[in-house]
Order: structure tokens, then C-alpha cells, then sequence
């Protein structure tokens, strides 16, 4: 039985590289055709089982995508959508599908992906009343950490809120107290060191680096939930970004 991932940047070669260090037989395949392993173009996909997506949430023909690989593979087992996505997705493309759609945010810096999958618990959600107990088993044995989330919107709201955004919030607030320690001319870290064995002791007084907050999951992420009082993120982020010019 073969895994297919599709999209193979960062997410899903990575995802590749997990699956087949757990002897599973898996192919590549991206619309970059160098990016493709262990497929050439055109070729069938032998006893395909699971589509795994790893392409980006936030095109418009996301779904659109999805559903036109499950045609054009037959006979999958499910799909296992690992891509940040606008909540909701999954259920929308269930809605259109036969076959179970599950959906598994990665979490990790991708620095060191392979390593954080390996380590971080793998969050698995699914919509319908029960997944079917072959589909659990075979999932559970790839990613051998597993938790299952009660709805697909819960886990996609939990890499966006409690993932990304937040990180995002603790690094707004490490700006703010540095644009403060600048306009007061005091010190950053001297300043900082006021929390430390707070922190060590109640774990609730993270000091971050006051960088400008870059790369493509913080301030993407950000689009693909409307609520306005998040924007202050982004704000602050351009406020800062200013304020080191």
C-alpha cells in the first residue's frame, strides 16, 4: 500500500522523509516536477491508501485541488490534510467527498522538522460520529504520538489560535516593551530580568526576542480567520518594523 503526499515543500517533504524512515512505501508529488520522488510523470499510483495534503491553505483552489486528486486516485483509504487552512475547510471538502477527510496540523520549526514531528504529539480531528477503527489504527501506527480532536474546526481553530497567533502576540508584546526600553533609553534584557524567576517558577512570563515578525506562517496564518481585534498583530508588527527604521 502506497502514502501519497502532495506538495512537497517544507511540510510535506519533511512528512515524507517521517513516513519512509517508518518503513512505510510512500510517493512525492508537487506541481514542481524536480520536487516529485519516487514518481515520474503520468505514472499510476499502485494500491494508493492515503492522500496526505501538505500543499498551502491559503490558495483559492484548495479545495478545489483536493477533491480533483481524490477523483483521480481511486480507491484511497482517506485523506489527511496537514496544511494550515480558514476553519471550516475540511468539512466543507467532506461535504463533497465519499471518503473520509481528516484533518492533522503539523506543529515544529522547520529548521528542525523532522525532529519536532517526531517529538510533538501528531492532533488528528475528524467529523463524522466514529472513524472507522482500520483508518485510527493505520494513522496511529505512522505517527505513533497521536491525540484525536473532537471536530476538524477544533483543531484547525488550535493551529491558528493557540500555535501561530499566539506566538505572534507574545512577540508583539517583546516589541512594545523593547520600543519602551528605547524611547525611555533603558535596557531590554536588563529590564526583562525582573521576570526571570517568575517565569521559573509559574511558567507564565516568557521573554521573547523583539524581532519583526516574518517567514510565512505568523501573519498568513493571520488571513485565514476574520477577527478584527487579531489584526492589532499585524498592526504592531508594521508599527515596530517602522520604529527599527
Amino acid at each position: 500500500m502506497t502514502d501519497i503526499i502532495l506538495g512537497m515543500g517544507e511540510v510535506g517533504s519533511t512528512l515524507f522523509d517521517l513516513l519512509v524512515d517508518r518503513k512505510f512505501d510512500c510517493v512525492g508529488i508537487d506541481s514542481d516536477n524536480s520536487k516529485c520522488k519516487k514518481i515520474s510523470e503520468n505514472e499510476v499510483i499502485k494500491n494508493p491508501e492515503y492522500l496526505h495534503v501538505c500543499i498551502p491553505g491559503e490558495l483559492v483552489e484548495f479545495s478545489d485541488i483536493i477533491l480533483n486528486w481524490i477523483d483521480k486516485i481511486k480507491n484511497l483509504q482517506g485523506v489527511v490534510i496537514h496544511s494550515t487552512v480558514k476553519p471550516g475547510t475540511t468539512k466543507t471538502i467532506q461535504q463533497k467527498s465519499s471518503i473520509p477527510i481528516l484533518f492533522s496540523p503539523v506543529r515544529g520549526v522547520h529548521k528542525r522538522f523532522l525532529t519536532d514531528i517526531k517529538k510533538y504529539t501528531k492532533f488528528i480531528s475528524f467529523d463524522g460520529k466514529e472513524i472507522d477503527l482500520k483508518i485510527k489504527k493505520d494513522l496511529e501506527s505512522r505517527f505513533e504520538k497521536v491525540d484525536w480532536m473532537s471536530t476538524t474546526k477544533t483543531a484547525e481553530l488550535a493551529k491558528i489560535l493557540v500555535d501561530t497567533t499566539y506566538y505572534g502576540w507574545l512577540i508583539n508584546y517583546a516589541q512594545i516593551t523593547k520600543m519602551i526600553c528605547e524611547k525611555e533609553n533603558i535596557d531590554f534584557d536588563e529590564i526583562w530580568k525582573f521576570a526571570d524567576e517568575i517565569h521559573e517558577n509559574l511558567g507564565n512570563r516568557p521573554k521573547m526576542f523583539p524581532g519583526i515578525i516574518g517567514g510565512h506562517c505568523v501573519i498568513p496564518n493571520l488571513n485565514l480567520i476574520e477577527y478584527e481585534n487579531l489584526d492589532m498583530i499585524k498592526k504592531i508588527n508594521e508599527m515596530y518594523e517602522e520604529f527599527k527604521k
